[in-house]
């Protein structure tokens, strides 16, 4: 703990003595400030997710992250060669996966996909071993460190936008409650807030150098394609709009609309081939984590994954029985086979008792939170029809029926909260809006709505959901601070 105490003591005394992490208008206290008010939420995560979950037999996904990037990180004392080819992912091979990262689970779900931000997350934390002494309390000084400053940059970013105090403005941002939250984790979510706001100070800071701002769009996005990818999907559209709206429609909002929905209608007529791929990737994702939503087991033939798995249900657990870490099947099923492709659609096929034993990959108890959603099954007409019940999902679950622990009732407040902001937003807005202002309010409302969007087709399970959202209501957030007349609204207050 000596080690923790020094990190905190320099981290404490930058955040208050050097300039850079000054923030203009605002008191020199005030990074030092959030930085505390952020590690105590850090720790709040670490009793929830760590030190409560981490008694029990099934971790949590931060615990995960920490012991698998220990595990990592000890292949360098072994062999630096092996290391290296498993940090860079350019040479590792299924000898170093058995020999070295066989009994994971985050790692050991597979490299299936383009970037894989799971591995991408152990990898850093891998690093930070060598400074932390297996201390998991400095990841999170380390990682708390790293979305500070991604707020400040978001401020810096949007500050010159609206009418609110700055003060104002940088405290609405920091307690964001499931923002303060999960960006004071050691998960993915740090380096989320660190992508967003160097591609926003890029994009919208004037004030700095053209040099200056190429480089932090370009490490924004280089953050947010590592750790996020989703997000920077998302966020290719709205930049797009905000584009074409500042310098070919010259911030004429309904032509710029006009093009891109008319553009937009052509792509999806036009590319079908495109289109079916993206409806079964959506489909995919909704049906896998409607498998952890609803629990069950993933069991393979052989020594090695190959192909992929084998999917039983909850209520399909009678048809076979437990042999250590394998099961034996005593009835005929009818199974879900996922391929490791994940963008290859499950199908289902009826196994038959062999005798031969089936090897367990991980066994999902449920989830809590968990709600029957209507399933797209690859169908693009589904997908439309899903629309309204994703956005109603996405913006405002978890519904009070819902069930969940007595945490979601914060989180319901949150989500009208947010909502009803917007709506008071609209009713006391500025009359002197620029029309720069405007394409930002557009550009983030296009990055909103489609992150909602994605939440909603795929995500059944509200406790994923208040984590996978924050981003959008971020945004609207920074709509409501636009769009808001602060002195307008304070009159009405006082009378």
């Amino acid at each position: 703990m000596i080690l923790f105490f020094i990190y905190l003591f320099l981290i404490l005394f930058s955040l208050r003595t050097f300039k850079v992490f000054h923030i203009e208008n605002c008191s020199k206290w005030t990074m030092t400030i959030a930085f505390s008010v952020k590690l105590l939420a850090g720790l709040f995560f670490y009793y929830i997710y760590v030190y409560k979950i981490g008694v029990n037999s099934e971790p949590s996904d931060a615990l995960r992250f920490f012991n698998e990037s220990k595990q990592l990180q000890t292949v360098f004392w072994k062999s630096k060669s092996d290391f290296f080819a498993l940090f860079t992912g350019f040479g590792d091979n299924a000898r170093m996966l058995h020999e070295h990262m066989d009994n994971t689970f985050i790692w050991d779900a597979g490299n299936f996909t383009l970037i894989n931000d799971s591995r991408n997350t152990i990898r850093f934390h891998s690093l930070l071993h060598f400074f932390s002494n297996n201390n998991i309390l400095i990841h999170f000084l380390a990682l708390n460190v790293i979305s500070l400053i991604g707020l400040q940059q978001l401020y810096l970013a949007f500050k010159s936008y609206s009418s609110v105090k700055p003060i104002y403005i940088f405290y609405a941002i920091l307690l964001l409650p499931s923002l303060i939250f999960w960006s004071s984790s050691i998960l993915k979510e740090p380096f989320l807030i660190l992508g967003i706001g160097l591609f926003s100070r890029g994009i919208l800071g004037n004030e700095i150098q053209n040099k200056k701002r190429y480089i932090l769009i370009l490490v924004g996005i280089i953050f947010l394609i590592l750790f996020k990818p989703y997000i920077f999907v998302c966020l290719i559209p709205a930049l797009i709009s905000y584009l074409l709206l500042k310098h070919i429609f010259k911030f004429k909002i309904i032509k710029t609309f006009l093009f891109t929905g008319i553009t937009t209608i052509i792509i999806l007529v036009s590319f079908n081939n495109q289109r079916k791929k993206f409806t079964e990737y959506i489909s995919r994702k909704q049906f896998d984590l409607e498998n952890v939503g609803e629990g069950g087991v993933h069991a393979y033939i052989g020594r090695y994954v190959d192909n992929g798995y084998y999917y039983f249900k909850p209520n399909q657990y009678q048809n076979f029985s437990y042999v250590y870490d394998s099961i034996l099947m005593t009835k005929p099923s009818d199974v879900y086979f996922l391929s490791v492709n994940t963008t290859q659609v499950p199908y289902r096929i009826t196994i038959q008792p062999t005798g031969e034993k089936w090897k367990i990959h991980n066994i999902m108890p449920g989830t809590e939170s968990y709600f029957r959603s209507t399933l797209i099954n690859n169908s693009f007409t589904q997908l439309i029809r899903n629309i309204p019940e994703a956005l109603i999902n996405a913006l405002f679950r978890p519904f009070i029926n819902d069930k969940g622990s007595t945490l979601k009732f914060p989180l319901i407040i949150e989500a009208w909260s947010v909502f009803i902001l917007l709506i008071i937003s609209i009713i006391f807005k500025r009359k002197n809006i620029q029309k720069k202002e405007l394409g930002i309010i557009s550009s983030l409302a296009i990055f909103s709505l489609l992150l909602l969007l994605l939440i909603g087709w795929t995500t059944p399970i509200s406790g994923a959901i208040v984590r996978f959202r924050f981003p959008a209501q971020l945004a609207i957030l920074i709509i409501s601070m636009i769009l808001i007349d602060y002195k307008r609204l304070i009159k009405t207050k006082n009378g």
